[in-house]
């Protein structure tokens, strides 16, 4: 093969790439403007509900999430399992005990009392708001998620 004929071929398949591009982002443009994210009016079409599933752990101050809804049902029962078991602060008869409520969670048990806490899986209605452009995004008015329920460790 002659040098020519490696360079067309390379032009060609450069060629080639550069309309593919091209064509990706005619198609992504034609979506920005379909679905715009900032527009004068968010008019609230529908609401669109779906049910999730998390972890709920009853404390001194109330109920706290335990972690992100899941999508599913068993999904939430082996992430609060894997908790329970990874749970080392306490001795070694209650690590037996956390380790049974696992088992116990994995088994179905929706709700779980270790000593002064109660662990329960519960059901999770969330909602996205949908408007004519597409889900509704953060509104300036948006209240933060409060900071007592925030149990992410610390940048600090």
């Amino acid at each position: 093969m002659s040098d020519h004929d490696e360079t067309a071929g390379s032009r060609s398949a450069f060629d080639e790439e550069a309309r593919q591009v091209l064509a990706t982002g005619a198609r992504e443009e034609r979506l920005r403007r379909r679905y715009p994210v900032e527009s004068a009016s968010f008019e609230r079409t529908r609401m669109a509900p779906y049910t999730a599933y998390a972890a709920m752990v009853l404390e001194g101050a109330g109920w706290r999430q335990m972690f992100p809804a899941q999508p599913s049902e068993d999904e939430a029962r082996l992430d609060l399992a894997a908790v329970l078991r990874g749970t080392t602060e306490h001795p070694q008869v209650a690590a037996v005990r956390y380790a049974q409520a696992a088992d116990a969670v994995e088994n179905g048990a929706d709700q779980v009392i270790l000593g002064e806490r109660v662990y329960r899986i519960v059901r999770v209605e969330q909602t996205v708001v949908m408007t004519e452009y597409g889900p509704e995004p953060p509104q300036g008015t948006d209240c933060p998620f409060p900071e007592e329920f925030d149990d992410r460790e610390s940048e600090h």
